[in-house]
């Protein structure tokens, strides 16, 4: 009997085992038709990525399978989460963020042709707090008025966004802290503040719209002893309260460069505010049919 059982136990240990290794996978499916007591497999897919999460291995993918709205998520970990072209990949976000990413200091998140839509509630579209690089891919951040941020990311870290749109938001797009972004091709519509960098961020825009913002397109702004920086090419900047702004409410030093840039029917096109903040101007810009088209002191770089 004993050794019976030895063997019993032996095999249950094995079976357990095996069962724990195979718990995270590679790669994970989630479906409008699934059900998260599924798999999250190809042929039985999870019904939220939130379950589909946990059974992802680090480094991982989430695909989204069709159209459908999958719920808010929080990231702990280097994953993609994927929505191919022509599938309506939603989140509906009733309270609290859409995504929070609190994943680890070198992972790397990837979010891919999702819809992120508040329903009323007070937070955020997407949260970046910890984490290595998150890059954004043909997104839709949508409506989050009541004191949100369509996409807000807080350094150390580096943000990468490309192809997608931020509309309707208070803060557009809110990068802060030792943070580094990159972010080409979007459109900024209807925010309070289109893109705002400030406490210590370094922001590079280009091949981008910002339009009907109530108060500024884009801003620089610094509120420490940390210098911020903002370079805008190649952008259209127009019907917005200021086009572009550059404030100092602290010794941190705000600073923007733009070139080949066009700011058009803003009430104010270039809006340095005071000292030290700086903008510059690599003299190829059209800043024209504002109401006002510069105030405060303008400077200029050239190229080398």
């Amino acid at each position: 009997m004993k050794t019976m059982k030895f063997v019993l136990g032996s095999f249950l240990f094995v079976a357990l085992f095996a069962s724990a290794s195979k718990a995270q996978v590679q790669r994970t499916f989630v479906s409008g038709l699934g059900s998260d007591s599924n798999p999250c497999s190809r042929t039985a897919p999870c019904r939220t990525i939130g379950q589909a999460l946990i059974g992802t291995s680090a480094g991982g993918e989430v695909i989204v399978l069709d159209s459908a709205g999958y719920g808010p998520v929080t990231i702990s970990q280097a994953v993609s989460i994927t929505a191919p072209p022509g599938v309506y990949a939603g989140i509906s976000v009733f309270s609290g963020a859409g995504v929070t990413i609190n994943a680890g200091g070198s992972d790397r998140v990837i979010l891919r042709g999702l819809t992120l839509n508040n329903q009323g509630g007070t937070g955020s579209g997407i949260v970046f707090n910890t984490g290595g690089t998150l890059h954004i891919e043909n997104c839709v951040v949508n409506g989050f008025t009541m004191g949100g941020t369509g996409l807000s990311f807080t350094g150390p870290g580096t943000l990468e966004v490309k192809d997608s749109i931020v509309r309707n938001n208070s803060n557009g797009i809110s990068v802060t802290g030792t943070a580094v972004a990159a972010i080409d091709e979007i459109r900024l519509e209807g925010n309070i503040v289109g893109l705002v960098a400030q406490a210590g961020s370094r922001v590079t825009i280009r091949n981008s719209i910002a339009t009907d913002a109530s108060d500024a397109g884009f801003r620089a702004l610094s509120q420490t002893a940390a210098a911020v920086e903002l370079n805008i090419e190649s952008c259209v900047v127009s019907n917005n309260g200021s086009g572009v702004t550059a404030q100092s409410n602290s010794t941190g030093i705000a600073t923007v460069r733009i070139s080949n840039s066009t700011v058009t029917d803003n009430n104010t096109g270039l809006f340095n505010v005071a000292a030290p903040a700086l903008i510059l101007s690599r003299g190829n810009n059209t800043v024209e049919g504002n109401t006002t088209n510069t105030t405060g002191t303008i400077g200029s770089y050239t190229a080398r």
